[in-house]
């Protein structure tokens, strides 16, 4: 493999062209540099197939791999389905006689089993037995291996009879309606018995099928790796998942392998691409195991150039370094079986691309050893945020990566976290994180720290009874129009008394009250016509930075007058003895990424933007006695710099093209930092 692999998605349909096929596999995968094949077994059926169809496609694989092994390429199995992504319109095959998946409302699926359900267990475990009878160098696990998302099912489930059986005895009782036991689940206020019931059932039932499926696997195969795809660590949270157990159940000899999902099926703004990247991609990378080798997706629907250019996919790889990442699984080519279209020429931008990937890749980034402002976040926050009493299952989604979005598109380096932070470092609470702490853990976590909180957490923390923390009395939802103008007599992105309206896409905000002197404010919030309302932005207790606003509308809170604010207000709350933080000069959403690696550091600058960057400037630490070296797509094998560095600050004059990004390494001839 290389340091960077490409693991192409394809079809080779038993019958239909086969040989033609194969031969433009072969040739694509020589001219593309790719690593691996992710054969897919019956990509266009989504349903449960039987032995002999699954035999039919796996001598069509067979054939195939002796072609691969030829030209050095690893054969790899795709399943389409585990418990099936949608049933649509189809029904169960014959003879296959599962007990099927029930949604909240008591809709059944006609095709979706339930996880419990023997039969389907029995299934499954014999067909991935089949599969690795080949030998595959990995064997994966689709993303439809959760509770959620199995159209045309409400939400998915499972709350079927057996599994309101199992509900009852959990909660020591004869019998439970499934009404009742949902009302309860999703009650409003603090979490009913059932929620814990709930996630309990769902973490150890895919941690036991996890298990089942790995030993299926591993008894024919021991050197097979595993691969488990992910789709929105959110709606994973509401069903309770539990990554690290379900990793270490399907690890053999091989450590298993993740493709993280990657959040844009057709080409979107690189902006909103980068703001579900943090909250989709960064997040599943912080909370899997550190050692979890992961290769996400890049997915096209409908596969070809009519849903991304070359550009944004090209940008989507190299992002996806910032994850760690060891490689791509591509999907560049449609699932129904055409084969390589010649038209497309994909293979010349995968050849072009793969140097600089190999090389950035080369440099085992680790998102655990990210750094910068720690954006904490924690698997297990469903079992604990309150709900509003909406009975529906999206209510148990936690929102705790907001910080991760803004400060990124605004130049401030940071990291998503389940770890505890260090105690020089500033750290980011959104949403109601904090309730699933201790009052200790949380007075703790504001003695030891600077820390930011969105409206979102403000509010938590003074319905945990803790707004004394931050000097707080009083904390009320309100709506309105607004503006939010600066009062400290300040000048920030060159504006005088600068203002800041939201364009209706923020109405809804916090009104603090705090205790005399306890905050210094950067901004009030007002109406249109001037009259004040309450404090904006402000900093509370010398070292705790409040944007009293929730994460509807953030497109909102993008502004050149706020992102000076809050560069100014993460620099004071810093304090003494802890390290500056890396920062960029003023650049929308050109992101800065920042790891130390065994022999220094390395620096990512992400340009999600459509324009081009013509030198940056970087606040932070200075590395010293380094030795820089520049990776970009002109300079794909590293180009030695010279840098300026002054003040603490870094000049870099390298150009950054839009949708790109360059990566600096600095080798430490000795460990010492100034």
């Amino acid at each position: 493999m290389s340091d960077y692999a490409y693991m192409l998605r394809f079809t080779l349909h038993p019958g239909h062209f086969e040989e033609e096929r194969l031969e433009e596999l072969v040739r694509f995968c020589r001219q593309s540099r790719v690593d691996d094949v992710m054969f897919f077994i019956a990509p266009l059926n989504l349903n449960h197939i039987s032995e002999r169809e699954a035999d039919e496609w796996l001598s069509a694989i067979r054939r195939a791999k002796h072609a691969l092994a030829a030209n050095g390429v690893t054969t790899s199995i795709n399943p389409l389905n585990t418990l099936t992504h949608d049933s649509a319109g189809g029904v169960l095959p014959e003879g296959l006689d599962f007990r099927m998946m029930v949604d909240p409302y008591g809709n059944e699926s006609a095709v979706t089993p339930c996880p419990l359900c023997p039969k389907w267990r029995a299934y499954i475990v014999d067909m991935y037995s089949r599969y690795a009878a080949l030998q595959p160098y990995s064997l994966w696990i689709e993303d439809d291996f959760r509770f959620h998302n199995h159209g045309p099912l409400a939400w998915g489930g499972c709350f079927c009879e057996e599994h309101m059986r199992l509900f009852a005895r959990e909660a020591g009782s004869d019998s439970i309606g499934r009404e009742e036991f949902v009302r309860g689940l999703l009650a409003a206020g603090e979490p009913h018995e059932y929620r814990r019931i709930w996630l309990d059932s769902c973490r150890q039932t895919m941690v036991e099928l996890a298990n089942a499926i790995g030993r299926a696997v591993h008894r024919v195969s021991p050197e097979t790796r595993i691969g488990l795809m992910t789709s929105h660590p959110a709606a994973h949270a509401a069903e309770g998942r539990d990554w690290h157990g379900i990793l270490g159940a399907v690890d053999g000899d091989s450590r298993a392998i993740v493709r993280p999902h990657l959040p844009a099926y057709m080409e979107t703004s690189g902006m909103s691409y980068a703001w579900e990247f943090n909250a989709v991609s960064r997040l599943t990378a912080a909370l899997l195991p550190e050692t979890t080798a992961m290769y996400p997706e890049l997915e096209n629907v409908p596969y070809t150039r009519f849903a991304k250019s070359e550009k944004f996919q090209r940008y989507q790889l190299e992002t996806s370094l910032l994850l760690g990442s060891k490689g791509i699984t591509l999907n560049v080519v449609d699932m129904v079986g055409n084969g390589v279209y010649p038209e497309e020429g994909a293979q010349r931008w995968l050849n072009e691309a793969k140097d600089f990937l190999n090389s950035v890749a080369s440099l085992r980034l680790r998102s655990g050893r990210m750094r910068g402002v720690r954006v904490l976040v924690d698997e297990r926050s469903s079992y604990s945020l309150q709900t509003d009493g909406r009975i529906e299952m999206e209510a148990l989604y936690p929102s705790e990566t907001f910080w991760a979005g803004l400060l990124s598109a605004y130049g401030i380096a940071n990291a998503v976290s389940v770890d505890t932070p260090f105690e020089s470092e500033i750290v980011a609470v959104s949403g109601q994180l904090l309730r699933g702490r201790s009052e200790a853990a949380i007075r703790e976590l504001f003695a030891k720290h600077a820390v930011l909180l969105d409206g979102e957490a403000v509010d938590t923390l003074v319905g945990l009874g803790l707004g004394e923390l931050c000097g707080i009395r009083e904390a009320i939802w309100r709506e309105a129009q607004t503006i939010e103008r600066i009062c400290n007599d300040r000048t920030y992105a060159g504006i005088k008394e600068g203002r800041m309206r939201p364009y209706l896409a923020v109405a809804r905000y916090l009104d603090i009250r705090y205790d005399p002197g306890a905050a210094e404010c950067f901004s009030r919030i007002v109406r249109p016509d001037g009259a004040d309302l309450c404090p904006g932005m402000a900093i509370a207790g010398g070292k705790v930075f409040i944007m009293p606003y929730g994460q509807e509308g953030h497109y909102g809170l993008f502004n050149p007058i706020r992102r000076a604010v809050v560069h100014e207000a993460v620099e004071n709350i810093a304090g003494a003895g802890g390290e500056p933080l890396r920062i960029a000069s003023y650049a929308p959403h050109a992101a800065v990424y920042e790891y130390e690696t065994d022999d220094g550091a390395v620096i990512a600058v992400a340009n999600h933007s459509l324009d081009d960057i013509e030198g940056i400037t970087l606040a932070g630490p200075v590395l010293a006695n380094g030795d820089w070296v520049l990776y970009s797509r002109n300079e794909p094998l590293g180009n030695k710099q010279e840098l300026l560095e002054s003040d603490g600050t870094i000049a870099l004059n390298a150009r950054v093209p839009g949708l790109s990004m360059i990566v600096l390494h600095c080798r430490v001839r000795d460990s010492a930092r100034k």
